[in-house]
């Protein structure tokens, strides 16, 4: 798989409840949460934007560790941007900023067919 993707481990107490992962149109992989205690029923929302007030592309209410992958991704035009409750203690968030290009195969890659 030829895919550069960030990784970004977020823990609530230091960093608090609204993240801005990227500022960048992107593509969310996948993420893994952390409940801060076992059922309690937290909330964990992704928009498409810069705040709450972007389009809503996940929410999901978690009451045990779990770990979502997006195939095919999770698709934000204009950034991403994360809103917790107090509930989640953690959080792992992959994505892909669409600006990187994919890498290009190398020469040595690449198999010619022998003319004939």
């Amino acid at each position: 798989m030829n895919r550069r993707i960030n990784t970004r481990v977020v823990v609530q107490a230091t960093e608090g409840l609204r993240n801005i992962i990227s500022k960048d149109a992107s593509e969310i992989w996948w993420v893994s949460l952390s409940p801060a205690a076992l059922n309690a029923i937290a909330l964990f929302s992704i928009y498409d934007g810069f705040d709450a007030g972007g389009k809503l592309v996940l929410e999901t209410h978690p009451g045990y560790d779990r770990i979502y992958n997006f195939i095919p991704p999770i698709h934000c035009e204009q950034g991403v941007f994360v809103l917790t409750d107090a509930n989640i203690q953690c959080y792992t968030i992959a994505w892909r900023p669409k600006k990187w290009d994919r890498q290009k195969p190398m020469k040595a890659d690449v198999i010619e067919h022998p003319e004939a």
